[in-house]
Formats: structure tokens, sequence, C-alpha cells
């Protein structure tokens, strides 16, 4: 038997249709007993065909259990101006939904305005990929994926505020250039992705690890209580070198080292731009000295 209060609908219905919004009217079971013609530009069905259906036959499947307890609040008092959730269209698209319902006790129904916001929300979706994708520029290195300069001033700084005791590496990659050189830059490109890796596994889970520019590397080690601390994850690095590289797309090894140079925050001080500077001048020492990679900063 239809509600007493459906013929008020029914003779509203003429200027509702006018309506991009669909009006909806549910039972305390939860099943539509009206359903305004706007429904066919919400929903994808027409009005006839949810009268006398749960709402739950039409919407996605992993929002029942939220949209009941919204119901529940509703019953119980509750307005809402702002609850989404997903109806599965005719088509078989999935539409989001935003409602706005209140409950009213004196005829035992809910009465709701759903308005289909699919097209808003994939807009944002995609304004949020593309802010993603171009923060991700700024802070990544696009060929390696560890991060850039810009990220590691900014980790750099982050823990010095917080630590007094961090260690700056800064690590040049030996007879990359001769690969490069020879072998060309699409290779060499390979090389560098998995000399990153290579360093990734080397160091601790909360060390930071950035390519600052062409093969060199500096390293961002925090919580480092001596020097011994800090040379002990520098021959860690040195030893994932030992193995030479390997190329899906190359036959050849390539067989690559590492120049290494220490600063630490006790020693050098907090100044980020300093601490990089003797690390630098300690890895270039490396560097001359054949029998030593590896350069604590004095």
């Amino acid at each position: 038997m239809p509600h007493r209060k459906i013929e008020a609908f029914e003779a509203l219905g003429q200027y509702m249709d006018l309506l991009l919004d669909a009006i909806c009217v549910v039972n305390p079971e939860g099943e539509f007993v009206y359903v305004s013609a706007g429904a066919e530009r919400v929903f994808g069905y027409k009005p006839e065909e949810m009268i006398g259906q749960s709402m739950f036959a039409f919407m996605h499947p992993d929002d029942h259990e939220r949209t009941r307890s919204t119901a529940a609040e509703i019953m119980s008092g509750a307005s809402k101006v702002d609850f989404e959730n997903r109806y599965i269209r005719k088509d078989g698209e999935v539409a989001t939904i935003l409602w706005s319902a209140r409950y009213s006790p004196n005829d035992d129904i809910r009465i709701a305005v759903a308005r289909d916001i699919t097209a808003q929300r994939r807009v944002e979706i995609e304004r949020q990929q593309l802010f993603d994708r171009l923060e991700r520029l700024a802070l990544y290195d696009p060929l390696t994926q560890l991060p850039n300069r810009n990220y590691f001033y900014q980790r750099t700084i982050q823990a010095l505020t917080l630590h007094s005791d961090i260690g700056i590496v800064y690590i040049d990659l030996n007879h990359f250039k001769e690969i490069n050189d020879k072998y060309g830059h699409a290779i060499g490109d390979q090389v560098l992705h998995a000399a990153a890796q290579r360093l990734l596994k080397s160091v601790r889970s909360h060390d930071t690890v950035a390519r600052i520019g062409g093969d060199e590397f500096v390293l961002l080690l925090e919580r480092v209580q001596t020097p011994e601390d800090a040379y002990k994850i520098a021959e860690k690095i040195m030893s994932a070198f030992d193995t030479p590289i390997e190329l899906k797309s190359s036959s050849n090894l390539f067989q690559i080292g590492a120049s290494i140079g220490i600063a630490l925050s006790t020693e050098h001080g907090c100044d980020i731009e300093l601490l990089l500077q003797h690390a630098d001048n300690a890895m270039y020492k490396a560097k001359q000295q054949r029998d030593k990679h590896i350069v604590i900063a004095s």
C-alpha cells in the first residue's frame, strides 16, 4: 500500500522533474517508495525500476556497511548534508553520489536529495594525481627514483633540528665515466639505476640516500654516535660494489667502485652547507688515495 504522503510527492513531480538532482523517499526497511524522474540522470534507472526495491540493490557493495551506519544516525534525528557513497548505474558505471537527507518521524520515512558528483570527483582525483607527479618531479630524481638535492636539503635540515648527531656521506662512483663513454648513456643510465639500488640496500631504514647529480650521491645518517659507526656503514657501501653490475640488456659485466667522504655534525657543526663541503673534500681525498676509498673529514 502506497505511503500516504507519496501522493503529495507525485503531485509535485512535475516541478521536481526539472531538478538535475534526484528526490528519493525511503521507508524504514531501506526501500524506495518514491523517486523523482531525475533518478534516471543520477542512477541510470527509471523511477519505476527503483520503486519497491532496496537501495542496497543499486549500491556499491563496499559502501553498504557505512551507509547502514549513516542511515541509523539519520533515523535517530541527525540530518546529513554531505554524505557520499557509490551506486552502480544500469550501464555498469560506478557513480559517486552526494546525499542530503533527513528523517521524518511523523511519516516514518527518510527524504533525501541525491546529486551525481562523479565528474567532480574524477577531476579532483586527476588534479591530485597531477599534483603528486609534479611534487615527485620536484623532490625525486626521475632516473634512479631516489630523492634529489631539494629533498635531501629538506630532510637534512629537519634532522638537524631534531638531532645533534648526524653524518653526511658523499659518494662518487669510480669508473662510471668510462662505462658511459664506452657503452653510451642508455647503458650508463641503467648502471646508475642499479648502483642506486645497491646504495639503498646498504643503509639503515631511517637513513636517506639522494642523487645530487651525475654519478654523485649523498647519504644522510641519523643518530650516528661515533665516527666508527659512520665508517662501518661506508664499508658496507663499498662491499655492495664488490660484485660487478649485470644488466638484462647487455652481456657485459660492469665493475664500478666508490670513493666516500664522511662529515659529522659532532665534529664539523650543524650547518648543512659546511657539512657537505667537508664531506665533499673528504671524498676527493679518498679518490686520490688508491689504497683508501673512505675518508672521514678532519
